[in-house]
Formats: C-alpha cells, structure tokens, sequence
C-alpha cells in the first residue's frame, strides 16, 4: 500500500496519469468521471485517495508551520503534557478552545474530505459494471476498503465533536445542509460500515499491496467501536459483538515490545493497521520525519524526536529538548517496576529523562543528545495489544472475569518475556493477576491501569478516559492538571469543565456554512 499511497502524492512515476485526486470533486455521472472508471488502474486513483486522507491527521504543518492536529487527541488525556509550559488549549481546556479554534476546523475539514472520497469509491463500485475489467475482484474489495476509512473517520468525529452531519452518499449541488445526527447515531454508522466491509475485503494482501486493509483491520476497529457503544449505551449486546470481534482477529503479539514501534519491524504481527510511511530525499516533503521543526513532518513521530538531552548533575531528572510532548509524572509513577518504562527510559545509559522513545530508539543515525535524524517509521494506528485490552473489558461487561483477566495477563506476560529477554529486569514484572479475583471493580480497574502503561503515547487515553466516564467507571468531574501529580509543565491552570469539555465545539465555519446546524456543543 506504501505504492499507492505515493500515488497520491505524486512519488510513483509510472501510473501517476490514473492518480488525479481532482476526479473525487466532478459532478456525479459527468462525461470526465463516465469515461474515467474503465479500468482497475482507474479504481485506484480515487481510492488512494481516501488512504491518503488519513495522512492529515500526522502532518507537522497540517495547519501551517508547526500547525500540527494530533494535540487534539493527544493532549487533553494524562499520558503526555507538552513541554517547556507552551501547553496548548487542548491540554489545559482553556478560553481558546472554541469554534474557531484552526485545528478543530482542519480536523472536521478534513475527515469529511476523506468521506466524501470514501463516498466516491462506494458509489462507484456499486454503479459501474466492472465485471468484464481485469482486476474486477480487487475493484470488488475497494469497497470494503472506502467503508473502513469512512467508517474511522465517523468513529473520530464521534470521539471529537459527538453530534455531526451524517453523509452516506455523493452530495449533489443543493444537498450539502445535512443536519447534525445524534451522536450514538454517528458511531453506529461507524459500526454498520465496518459490519458490511468485513466480507468485502480480504484476510491478507499481497507483499507488494502491504499497508491495505484486510479483515483483522477492520476486526479490530469494530471491536473498538462496539466496546465505546456499550460504554456509551451501557448495552451487553455490545459488549459481546465486540468479544466476538476481537476473538475473530488472527493476530499475536510480537514477543519484542519495540517491534511495535520500530521502522525496520513494521506492519509485523501485532501490527492491525498502520499508516504507510517513507523517509523522501528531499527535506521539503510532507512525508519528511525528521525531528521537532521539520517541515510537513508526520507529526506524531517528529514531536517524539528530541534530539537532544538536558544532562545535569547526577540524581538530576533530564529531559529531552526539541520535542513538543513530554510524558507526565502521573504517567511515569504508574509503570513503577513495570520495564515497559524503558520505552521512555532507558536505565542503562545513565541518564534520565521523559523523552518519548517509542517512536526514537536511537540508533546510528539518531542519537538522544545530538544531532538530528529522519525516520521511515509507520504511525500504529491499531494494533492488537489495544484490541485485547478492549477483549477483557467486554469479557468483564459480560460476566466473564476469569477471560478478562487472561487477556490482561497475555499483554503482561508479554511485557515481561520482552524485558527479560532484552536485560530489563528478572522477568518477574509486570507480574500475572490471580485469576481467582471476582470483583468487577477491582478487574475494571486493572484493565485502566494496563490501557495506560501499554499503551501511552499512542493516542487512545483521552477516548478512553471519556468513556469510562459515561459508563460510570470513572469520573472526570474536578478533573485537573494537580491529580497525581499530572505534570509540573503546566502554564496555567485547566480549566476542565465536565458539562462542557467531553467534546469540542463544531467549527463556526462549518455551522455558518451548513445552515441545517443550528447550534453548537453545549457550552460553546
């Protein structure tokens, strides 16, 4: 998929003519798109470019220079806090969190851009008779493929914004006032689509097509989906569609904990989904990777990529400089003796210091105190150490304690194989939980815990903290930059408000825009 996901960006020579991402915008049935779609080699210029839509939400400079998104996601949860105190709204909830906030806009911008060409795809296969093309089957499994990717762009619309327009087809000139649909609604399409992609695409692809979806792709995510419903719904059924999804996913995990975050192990076989990356000549490209500052850099790995170290005095606490995001002290006092620390830490090299290593091992060309280095690395997107953690909470919503807790205890046990094996300890930690332990608040409690070592950094911890919000799990209400000692980078205090800051405000522009939007969020 790396192939055709350059087409779009104009790296791949030879079939760059069948790339044209202007075609997603011509009228529906127009003589250009009714002479267009007559081959397989025409199919898959439209549906790059829905894979590539996927790429704003990594860019450096989505939202001009240094204009990066994935703060919006990021930030707020309490995981990771933004060095050197230039916190930004989304972390400290604060007056500029608004409907025209720039960010807010680019994101809903631009997962809308990524349905509409979904959008396109869909109608496409289902109104063109292909059957006599070659490369008919693939054009059949396109299908799936534009569902997966509209299908993830609602479930983060939902987790954004809540309540948006639902769009499940090609708009015509006088069709685009769509009013919002409630938000339970926007992730239920989500989990339609994903129910009817699942047997239109296939379980693999071949090497030269890696990176496109398959089903253990879409597995993952319907699980996903289908757990954040039943935290939303409180709703048993969903809970164990979810189980059975997640069951279904044919995937492990790798024994190297690294492997998921290193270049050379990409798309391994922990790996469910991940955006396709590659490390261009030139500086001046929007798949550039190097370090905090570079240009149109896939933002989620460059704001990891501090290049060098505060080096103090010995005991002193050092931190990485040149990087945007820091993990917090909260984060940092819930590993303890966990050795998955070491993916931030590494206690061999006798310093200390918060850098975010999961996307920064160094190596010979990237060392943490000096220099700068580009990276070749995928952004994970879904992998299946999220969707077991996802299994044990469905198994414990639906009265299965003992399986909850042996899902857990797979992600642990792989931890600490992993960090006996790489001289992280003695391999008694993180240990195993007893099996024989009953109490659902107890086993709930253990499954946010894990969600949040395992998984820090990636993504997940504000959506996570949300749901288990409304389901009762947790409360958000107080929530602070003090509680557990949350960072001392803070700038200013947060300013959470649970009536009002579980989701962002729709773009003033988009409501101006879409008269059919009568109002915003609550509280905006």
């Amino acid at each position: 998929m790396k192939k055709y996901v350059f087409l779009i960006l104009c790296s791949i020579g030879s079939i760059l003519s069948s790339c044209d991402p202007s075609l997603v915008d011509q009228a529906p049935f127009s003589p250009t798109e009714l002479s267009y779609f007559s081959s397989v080699r025409d199919f898959r210029g439209p549906l790059v470019a829905v894979y590539a839509t996927i790429y704003d939400d990594y860019h450096f400079s989505a939202v001009g220079y240094n204009g990066w998104i994935s703060g919006i996601w990021l930030l707020p949860g309490d995981d990771l806090t933004e060095s050197r105190g230039a916190n930004t709204f989304f972390e400290l909830f604060d007056g500029s969190l608004n409907p025209n906030n720039s960010r807010l806009q680019f994101a809903f911008s631009s997962a809308y851009k990524g349905i509409a060409r979904a959008n396109v795809v869909i109608d496409r296969v289902n109104n063109v008779d292909y059957s006599g093309f070659d490369g008919a089957e693939e054009i059949a499994m396109m299908e799936g493929e534009a569902l997966f990717f509209r299908a993830y762009q609602y479930f983060k619309l939902f987790n954004i914004f809540g309540s948006v327009p639902l769009v499940t087809k090609r708009l015509q000139t006088g069709e685009t006032n769509t009013p919002k649909s409630e938000s339970l609604d926007v992730l239920t399409q989500a989990i339609t689509d994903l129910q009817n992609a699942l047997p239109k695409v296939p379980e693999n692809w071949s090497v030269e097509n890696r990176g496109r979806i398959t089903k253990n792709a879409v597995r993952g995510l319907l699980a996903k989906a289908l757990v954040f419903r039943g935290n939303y719904s409180n709703s048993t059924a969903d809970y164990q569609e979810a189980l059975t999804a997640a069951n279904a996913v044919t995937a492990s995990l790798v024994p190297d904990f690294l492997h998921n975050f290193m270049a050379t192990t990409e798309n391994n076989d922990e790996s469910l989904y991940e955006l396709q990356a590659a490390m261009p000549s030139s500086g001046n490209n929007n798949l550039n990777l190097a370090h905090d500052g570079a240009w149109r850099g896939v933002e989620n790995m460059s704001v990891f990529r501090g290049h060098s170290m505060e080096v103090r005095g010995a005991g002193d606490f050092n931190d990485a400089t040149n990087t945007k995001y820091l993990i917090t002290e909260k984060l940092l006092n819930a590993y303890g003796t966990d050795p998955r620390i070491s993916v931030f830490l590494n206690p061999s090299d006798g310093l200390s210091g918060r850098i975010f290593q999961k996307y920064n091992k160094p190596d010979g060309s990237n060392d943490l105190r000096g220099g700068s280095g580009g990276s070749a690395n995928n952004e994970r997107i879904l992998r299946y150490a999220d969707v077991k953690l996802l299994a044990a909470e469905a198994a414990l919503k639906t009265g299965d304690p003992s399986a909850a807790i042996g899902h857990i205890n797979d992600v642990r046990a792989r931890a600490r194989a992993w960090a006996q094996a790489a001289g992280f300890g003695d391999g008694s930690m993180p240990a195993a939980y007893p099996t024989s332990e009953t109490s659902t608040g107890t086993i709930m409690q253990w499954i946010m815990d894990e969600r949040l070592v395992e998984l820090a950094g990636e993504g997940h911890r504000w959506w996570d903290l949300k749901r288990w919000h409304v389901a009762g799990d947790i409360s958000l209400a107080g929530w602070t930059g003090d509680i557990s000692g949350f960072s001392t980078y803070l700038s200013s205090p947060v300013q959470f408000d649970v009536n009002k800051h579980l989701l962002f405000p729709l773009p003033q522009a988009e409501i101006e825009r879409n008269s059919a939007i009568t109002e915003n969020n609550p509280g905006y």
